[in-house]
């Protein structure tokens, strides 16, 4: 965890934090110096889109000017990220709640992460006609989910060797306090454990635990 933070209050700034479009550049930057060129292409984007980008950074005082490589002709500029931690107050935003500014990236990673569901599970259809919604008693609790083979789908099944790395659990669950504290410590472990090794796939991961507030239940 670093131990110096730049705060960001500008509004104009404030704005790279919110919107992510420019937030990959930045992460980039944070993490390397780089040149424009082969940022675009390490980002897969285009190199006057990534200039762009890249001088507005610099602007907003989030990215500096690392150094000058002298070539024929015009030297190349190379940038580096300001900090490597920035703290956006959330005074200083225009979100109007604390529920809008946890859910800020949520929207953007969900799209993604259920667009990799659908590819990850698509090669399990058979019939397209069987893709649907299901509601159904499991347990003495009322479970929702989306099966690729109608009724026949059981969730197990992919933990099959043969099935693709894709875990899709939600839900409730009763438990009291020290067992609620003891799930968020494994939970924090495992993740963490994994977190620590470099494979050559990525995965997207989603992992959230919190206690329930009464009344909130779904179609309230």
């Amino acid at each position: 965890m670093p131990h110096s933070w730049q705060q960001v209050t500008a509004p104009d700034a404030v704005k790279v934090f919110l919107s992510g479009r420019d937030l990959p550049v930045l992460a980039a930057l944070m993490q390397a110096e780089w040149a424009v060129a082969p940022l675009a292409a390490s980002l897969h984007l285009p190199l006057n889109a990534t200039h762009h980008r890249v001088r507005r950074l610099l602007r907003l005082g989030l990215v500096r000017e690392t150094r000058l490589e002298a070539r024929r002709g015009r030297p190349i500029r190379h940038y580096r990220a300001s900090s490597e931690a920035y703290l956006v107050p959330y005074h200083a935003t225009p979100l109007g709640s604390l529920e809008e500014l946890v859910g800020v990236y949520e929207q953007d990673f969900t799209a993604r992460f259920l667009h990799a569901v659908v590819q990850a599970a698509f090669p399990l259809v058979s019939d397209e006609r069987e893709i649907g919604l299901r509601v159904f008693l499991d347990g003495g609790e009322v479970s929702f989910d989306v099966t690729p083979t109608a009724g026949a789908f059981q969730y197990a099944d992919l933990l099959r060797p043969d099935r693709p790395a894709l875990l899709l659990n939600w839900g409730t669950l009763h438990l009291d306090s020290a067992d609620a504290k003891a799930l968020q410590h494994e939970l924090s472990e495992l993740h963490a454990r994994y977190a620590a090794l470099h494979g050559s796939e990525r995965y997207l991961l989603r992992l959230g635990l919190t206690p329930d507030v009464p009344g909130d239940e779904m179609g309230d």
